[in-house]
């Protein structure tokens, strides 16, 4: 491709906003980002904001469990037409699941030149396949090195899942390539005060929360962790943003619990408001040891609220101790309690790693420095071949009849 031409990209992805999750916003930022260097981003999914015409909005099924989550069903007439009003110059795929398999029929009918990003490690998500139908860990790793062998170029958006991919069997070429954050938006005037709003008062500290509530988030543990907190320091509010389905015991807990007259529930915060309480917090915490890479703790840095987070998978690529965070190696209660005691006794080391922390997200993982390495892998690919046939299914059919045969040799019964 030529470096000096304005580049037509479609995106592919089963979530964007308004859905509030680390994959809608990936997609929502890197557009908005390379539309500012003169690019013009479409995108293909079963949601989208009102009026955006640059989006086309495919029809699904709801999750009965999940309201704000559909299950796109693509209609490839509907695509064929959009690929051919566009003329794009690069797909780029953001899962491997309905919307993915379109791109890549679009990849094979029309030889567009194929980026996926492979934005989470599905084996650590199979419970949300109910038992006895829960997919083996190597069916699971075997798929997904299966999609991405039929694309042009892998992006992870850390070394750590680049590894994976590699033991998986994943031969295409594979670049880092990290979301970055959005830093502009966090040095807005307040537009509302989040504690006239909850009637927190003056005097209280303030922990957030940002995320899904599901079971790989590891929000018992922070419940947990409040509840001793709680004992101590009276003057104390937790606040959880967001939905899924581990709500109702939230709820349940608040309700039973001394310490729950302190919790806030939010539900889903649009992205202006949810900025309000990034920047209004005192202090972050978060405990998943499943995250691919972790936005909110990069985000809540860029607000200038100090983070306490458990250093695994993706939280260890983005964070540094003591550069805006305090981490523990491990799921360890006592050591995660002394790092957020000792941050709500030392105001200064709060106030001095807000700074530190601010200053660490602008040199490092700035939304200008990703989508600038962005478009240099977009204008490096070449038009690939019109392929004659349709791709090969044959991996992908003999797993879904594996998935089909409900027996104890094809499918393991996983301990809790």
């Amino acid at each position: 491709m030529n470096t000096s031409k304005k580049l037509k990209i479609v995106m592919f992805s089963e979530t964007y906003i308004p859905q509030v999750n680390g994959v809608a916003t990936s997609i929502h930022l890197f557009r908005k980002y390379l539309e500012h260097r003169g690019h013009d981003v479409y995108v293909i999914a079963p949601v989208a904001p009102e009026s955006d015409d640059r989006v086309l909005l495919i029809d699904g099924i709801t999750f009965p469990t999940e309201r704000q989550h559909k299950l796109p069903i693509p209609s490839n007439r509907m695509i064929n037409d959009f690929i051919y009003e566009i003329k794009p110059d690069v797909i780029h795929s953001h899962a491997p699941f309905t919307l993915g398999f379109a791109a890549l029929r679009v990849q094979k009918k029309f030889g567009i030149p194929h980026v996926h990003t492979y934005h989470t490690l599905l084996v650590e998500y199979r419970h949300y396949i109910p038992k006895p139908i829960t997919p083996p860990k190597d069916a699971v790793e075997e798929f997904s090195a299966w999609f991405c062998n039929q694309v042009d170029h892998v992006i992870s958006p850390t070394s750590e899942i680049k590894t994976e991919l590699q033991k998986y069997g994943v031969e295409r070429p594979i670049t880092v390539l990290p979301t970055g954050i959005d830093t502009e938006s966090f040095e807005k005037p307040d537009k509302f005060d989040i504690r006239k709003k909850h009637e927190i008062p003056p005097d209280h500290k303030i922990l957030l929360f940002v995320g899904r509530l599901a079971k790989e988030k590891n929000l018992g543990f922070i419940l947990e962790i409040f509840k001793e907190l709680h004992k101590k320091f009276q003057k104390i509010k937790l606040i959880i943003v967001g939905d899924g389905p581990m709500k109702p015991k939230i709820e349940e807990y608040i309700a039973d619990e001394e310490a729950g007259k302190n919790i806030i529930l939010t539900g889903y915060i649009k992205r202006d408001n949810l900025i309000e309480y990034y920047k209004q917090s005192d202090l972050f915490v978060f405990a998943s040891v499943t995250e691919t890479q972790g936005l909110v703790v990069l985000e809540s840095l860029a607000a200038g609220t100090p983070v306490v987070a458990v250093a695994k998978k993706g939280i260890k690529d983005v964070l540094m101790d003591g550069q805006g965070a305090l981490l523990i190696n491990d799921v360890d209660k006592y050591e995660f309690l002394k790092k957020v005691e000792k941050l709500l006794k030392d105001e200064d080391l709060l106030n001095n790693l807000s700074v530190i922390g601010k200053e660490y997200v602008k040199n490092y993982w700035s939304m200008e420095i990703m989508t600038e390495r962005l478009e240099k892998l977009y204008l490096s690919l070449e038009k690939t071949a019109v392929s004659s046939k349709s791709f090969n299914l044959s991996i992908f059919t003999n797993m879904i009849d594996r998935f089909s045969k409900i027996g104890e040799k094809i499918f393991k019964v996983e301990e809790e």
